[in-house]
Parts: C-alpha cells; sequence; structure tokens
C-alpha cells in the first residue's frame, strides 16, 4: 500500500482525496465493466508502476497501466478506448485559442499553406479561410509531413464540420463522419501521388510509388486518428468521462454476438480462435495417439514393473 500512499501524496494536499486516484478506481472499475479480468492484486501493481514514471509522460503511463491491467493482446482494443477516455489530453493548455491560429496564418501560411500563392483576403485567423483555402492549406501539410499543422488543422477542421452542439445525444462516429465527409481524403490521396509524380526527377517506379503511397496513407490514418481523439476530448469535456466510456463501451471478442458482430468485430474474433484451432488439434493428436490402445491397465503395469524394480517404466493399455 505503499505505492497508494506515494502516490497520494504526490498528487493531493494533506487531508484530500487524491484526484489521479479517483481517476484510476473508475478507470479500473470501467475496464472491469467492459469484460477486462482486473484483480485486486493487479490495480495495486498500477499503482506502484504509475508511482515510479512521471505522469506527465502520457505514454510511459499508458503502457505502464497496460503492462500491468493486461493480461490477453485481445483486450488491448478495449483498454485503449476506456484509456483514451478517461485519460484524454484536456486543459485550458490544449484548447484552441485564437491566437494561436492567427499565429500560424501569419507566420507559417506563406510557407506551408499554398507556397505558390498569396494569403486569403482578410487573412488572419484560419476560422476565415474559405473551404478551398482549408483544402490547400492540408493538402501542403499532409504532402510535407507537417504534423504541427496537421494537429491545428484537425482542431479547425472539428470546430468547422463536425457541428458539436453542448448536450446533444449524438455519438463521436456521427461527428467523425461528417468532419471526414467534408475533407474528402480519398482524392486528397489521389492529389498528394499526383503531385509526388510531378516533383519527381524522373519517372518513379513501381517500389517508388508503392512506397509514397503508404507513406501519404499513414499519414492520412495520422489524420484521422487526430480528428477522432479531438472529438473524443470534446465529448469527455461535454458529457464527462462516465458517460462518456458507457457509450464507448464494447464487448471483448470472446463476449461478440456473432450473429450481429460487425467486420471488424469478426475479424477480431477470428485472430483469437487461431491460436485455440491449433491448441485443440494438437490435443485431439494426442488423444488419438494414445487413445487407440484404450486407457492405461493399472494392475498389468504394476505387475509388469517388477521386472524393472517396481518402476512403472512400461506402461500396459
Amino acid at each position: 500500500m505503499s505505492s497508494t500512499s506515494e502516490l497520494n501524496g504526490s498528487t493531493s494536499v494533506e487531508g484530500e482525496e487524491s484526484p489521479l486516484l479517483d481517476l484510476l478506481n473508475g478507470f479500473i472499475a470501467e475496464l472491469r465493466l467492459a469484460g477486462l479480468p482486473v484483480s485486486l492484486t493487479e490495480s495495486l501493481d498500477a499503482l506502484e508502476a504509475v508511482s515510479h514514471i512521471p505522469i506527465e509522460d502520457r505514454d510511459a503511463f499508458k503502457y505502464a497501466l497496460g503492462a500491468t491491467l493486461v493480461k490477453n493482446y485481445s483486450h488491448w482494443k478495449s483498454f485503449e478506448i476506456v484509456f483514451e477516455v478517461y485519460f484524454s489530453v484536456r486543459g485550458s493548455e490544449y484548447e484552441i485559442q485564437e491566437n494561436e491560429l492567427e499565429n500560424l496564418t501569419d507566420d507559417e501560411l506563406d510557407e506551408t499553406k499554398y507556397q505558390q500563392g498569396e494569403a486569403p483576403a482578410g487573412g488572419g485567423a484560419m476560422s476565415g479561410l474559405s473551404p478551398e483555402e482549408l483544402q490547400e492549406m492540408l493538402f501542403r501539410a499532409l504532402l510535407n509531413g507537417d504534423q504541427a499543422v496537421l494537429r491545428l488543422l484537425a482542431r479547425q477542421s472539428v470546430i468547422r464540420y463536425a457541428g458539436m452542439e453542448p448536450g446533444r445525444p449524438v455519438g463521436g462516429t456521427y461527428y467523425l463522419y461528417r468532419t471526414l465527409r467534408n475533407l474528402d481524403l480519398d482524392s486528397m490521396l489521389d492529389r498528394l501521388m499526383n503531385e509526388s509524380r510531378e516533383q519527381a526527377l524522373n519517372e518513379l517506379t513501381q517500389l517508388e510509388e508503392r512506397l509514397e503511397q503508404d507513406e501519404y496513407k499513414n499519414r492520412i490514418e495520422e489524420l484521422k486518428k487526430q480528428i477522432e481523439s479531438e472529438i473524443r476530448r470534446s465529448l469527455v469535456a461535454d458529457r464527462g468521462v462516465e458517460a462518456m466510456a458507457r457509450t464507448l463501451r464494447k464487448p471483448l471478442p470472446e463476449d461478440v454476438d456473432f450473429m450481429h458482430a460487425s467486420r471488424e468485430e469478426m475479424a477480431n474474433l477470428r485472430r483469437s480462435l487461431y491460436p485455440l484451432t491449433r491448441k485443440l488439434a494438437a490435443r485431439l493428436a494426442r488423444r488419438r495417439k494414445y487413445g487407440r490402445r484404450g486407457p492405461l491397465d493399472f494392475r498389468k503395469t504394476i505387475k509388469h514393473s517388477l521386472s524393472y524394480g517396481g518402476v512403472p517404466a512400461e506402461p500396459k493399455f
């Protein structure tokens, strides 16, 4: 219990409960509700682990909890969903500030946005950009792999296209769909590939084109994750951690309703069943091997063991 007191002492003042401990207790309770088998010992191990890492290192914090609370790889996805809800990045320092957007527009627009044109009329905040200008900024940021600009564009895209309203009982998937539909990232991939072909000194080989395409796909997937994270952060701030966790709670692969499973759930189910089929085949082979001779004849085995000094070296069936 020393880890509990250390953690409590590092995150609270005298006579007050630790907000982090309350959050961890709620997090572990939600994992159990999601179906993960988390024992009291593992909860204490998690507290011990996080007391030895810097709390501000979110990745280290996440994997310390995962290493102590997750025993099966098939449960990792459920763990990640609950973690992203309970420990989503939030606070005033992560809110979208107008000055931040203005600085991006003034300082980086000429370099990152067009690299060939002028700033939009009345150029000030990014909120004043037209949809075409925002698309152009997004295109240039994906082309150059500018993660800082992509993070800001993800936030601005959610503000502009998601249509989020406080208290509205709509899931994050709906907001994500609305945002991605307006960004039209499928056609963006084609534009990126055409730009790469034009910029290449020589014609791209099949391998080079495949590598370029994979790189752009990874950048687009990363952008989607940032948009999803921004939507989740806003929903958690609006609805609270517990309500959001209930909304996103998904059954484990072994608890999925087979008749109503989605394609992704069926794929997870197949991955979970594959090692079981191998174990079952090995067990059946072992049973077949020894089953032909019937059950062990204990009397004959003991009688035959006399020739080995009483050691049952040769079982009889």
